[in-house]
């Protein structure tokens, strides 16, 4: 029983290291970490912000995996909710940015004039939609 339990572990260790190397390198790969550390000029940081992402898909994958309560209260949940929505945000930015959606659907709908009303109100969309998840979920 020792040994099945220890196989077990073994297994859910690297498969859970597989996907969060998996998704560090999904992320990787779209440059949102590069674009921003370019666009913020924070280069000499590179060691340190590697080290908050792989820190911070760890830390979580075995909140997630083991189901841990985490005491920080509401507040702590809203802040730790604002940093998920900041990088859910950037990857999906980055992830138009990389498939060049924002010049195709431009050119195809004929709103050039009006594509930085689009944007804002799509970021507003995904604020109200989360703000009324956040309430009434």
């Amino acid at each position: 029983m020792l040994i099945e339990n220890a196989l077990f572990l073994g297994f859910c260790f690297i498969a859970g290291s597989a996907i969060s190397a998996g998704f560090v390198a999904f992320i990787t790969l779209l440059g949102v970490f590069q674009k921003l550390i370019e666009k913020y000029k924070t280069a000499k940081y590179i060691k340190v912000i590697e080290l908050a992402i792989i820190s911070g898909v760890s830390f979580f994958n075995l909140v997630f995996l083991f189901n841990l309560s985490l005491p920080f209260g509401i507040w702590g949940f809203s802040v730790l909710n604002l940093f998920g929505g900041i990088f859910v945000g950037c990857l999906a930015g980055a992830l138009a940015e990389t498939l060049n959606i924002f010049p195709i659907l431009s050119r195809r709908f004929k709103i050039r004039k009006r594509l930085p009303y689009v944007l804002i109100a799509a970021a507003l969309g995904k604020a109200c939609a989360s703000i009324i998840q956040l309430l009434f979920f």
